[in-house]
């Protein structure tokens, strides 16, 4: 039943992603289509991975090609997986540092 719920949550998905709100404020939008784009980035990196590892196990002889290939598929997802956290973590401290100085501009906190 995997690839029923696979069907369902990318029904869901890019029901989603064609849904996204009509919204004023620049920066939200901005910040909201960057976020978007790495989510799609880290999905199409783990899909791309995904199609080589089912090539590859397609080609597997024996149970070791099978298990090895297995810890190659699920080594990669980690090693993308982390890269796109990184990418993400990047992004977001540069809207960190805008977001304290609106917070300065806009709110009466102590941010010095």
């Amino acid at each position: 039943m995997p690839y029923q719920e696979f069907q369902e949550n990318w029904r869901i998905f890019s029901e989603l992603i064609d849904q996204i709100p009509h919204i004023e404020n620049e920066q939200i939008k901005t910040l909201i289509k960057q976020y978007i784009e790495q989510n799609l980035i880290i999905l199409n990196d783990v899909f791309t991975t995904s199609i080589d590892n089912l090539k590859s196990l397609q080609n597997a002889k024996t149970v070791n090609d099978v298990i090895c290939t297995q810890a190659r598929f699920t080594n990669e997802v980690s090693k993308k997986l982390s890269l796109s956290t990184q990418r993400f973590i990047n992004t977001s401290l540069g809207h960190i540092a805008d977001y304290n100085e609106w917070l300065k501009a806009h709110c009466d906190l102590a941010t010095d």
